[in-house]
Parts: structure tokens; C-alpha cells; sequence
């Protein structure tokens, strides 16, 4: 288990908390619930619509999106994370011993 990894989550799933609560706890018009619901997938919607799967997504609920687009932005964080901590797990390896001399 990779502790930066999830150091490298906590902030994205938090930042998806605290939007999707929002909109759920906070009454509002369409237009703010619509925004907060958009704005922890805002870039990964903008990646598919420049690749041009913007027919696609249109017909996504709001779940199927999340399920779709959240998941690997997750995937992503944690291995980013695992791997810098490798690299740096292996920089102390190799780093050489001090000695007291």
C-alpha cells in the first residue's frame, strides 16, 4: 500500500465530497447544481470532448459519468504516488552510507 499514493487521492476525493454534497445538502437553482456536480470531472469531460466523444457522454447520467471518469483519475493519482515513492525508496538504497569517520 502506497501511503503518497493516497496522499495523492485524499485531496481529489475530498474536493468530490465536498462538490457532490453541495449539491445534495444546498438547495439552489439547476445552474450552481449543475456546475458543482461538473466540477470534479471538468477535465476529464473537456479530454472527451476535444477527442471527440462529446455524442457520447451527452447521454451519461450523472452516476455513470462519475463511475466512468472518477475511477481512473483515482487509478492514475495512486500510481503517480507509487511510483515516485519507489523511485524514492530507491534513491535512499543507493545513496552511499555515511560513515563516521
Amino acid at each position: 500500500m502506497s501511503r503518497f499514493g493516497l496522499l495523492l487521492c485524499a485531496p481529489y476525493a475530498i474536493f468530490l465530497l465536498v462538490c457532490v454534497g453541495i449539491v445534495s445538502l444546498a438547495g439552489g437553482d439547476g445552474a450552481s447544481q449543475l456546475a458543482f456536480l461538473q466540477l470534479p470531472i471538468a477535465g476529464q469531460l473537456g479530454l472527451a470532448q476535444a477527442l471527440g466523444l462529446g455524442r457520447v457522454i451527452q447521454f451519461l447520467s450523472w452516476p455513470e459519468a462519475y463511475g466512468l471518469f472518477v475511477m481512473p483519475v483515482f487509478l492514475l493519482l495512486y500510481a503517480v504516488g507509487a511510483l515516485c515513492e519507489r523511485g524514492l525508496a530507491r534513491r535512499r538504497e543507493l545513496a552511499p552510507a555515511h560513515s563516521g569517520v
